[in-house]
């Protein structure tokens, strides 16, 4: 079932028309059905902000979900306005690599497991997979040894 689905046809992260009808209730997330379908969540936070999420929900409870699993372009123009709305900032899962400093999702590593995560959160996808470089090294300090 499509995590956005309302019970009259709607989508629920637009408030518009469901684009695939009755048919939008059994679609999946992740079957690529749905041109707005995604990897993608959008939360109001505690304090107001606004969470465009590749790994869920936040850590403190959030007072609202906007949309679930849907693509940044919706999730970056759902969160956008409703921040607008409120005055808060937006706020993203995003990192930025200790490696060559590019900006990557989390979700953009495949299958992670075990102490390896640890480095899956500081390192792209690039530089987790290829050697270790000492300026590398450095910047992970004692975190170094939980990178497999």
């Amino acid at each position: 079932m499509c995590l956005n689905y309302a019970g009259d046809a709607r989508c629920y992260a637009t408030g518009k028309e469901c684009l695939l009808g009755v048919r939008g209730r059994s679609a999946s997330n992740y079957g690529d059905e749905c041109l707005l379908h995604g990897k993608f969540d959008v939360w109001v936070t505690q304090n107001d902000n606004l969470l465009i999420s590749d790994i869920g929900a936040p850590s403190d409870e959030p007072k609202q979900c906007l949309a679930l699993g849907i693509n940044i372009t919706l999730a970056e123009e759902i969160a956008h306005r409703r921040s607008a709305q409120l005055g808060t900032s937006v706020l993203t899962t995003e990192r930025r690599c200790l490696g060559c400093s590019r900006s990557f999702w989390m979700t953009e590593h495949g299958g992670r497991s075990g102490l390896a995560e640890n480095g899956h959160s500081h390192l792209c996808p690039y530089c987790v997979g290829k050697a270790a470089h000492e300026r590398v090294l450095e910047k992970l300090g004692s975190l170094r040894y939980w990178c497999g």
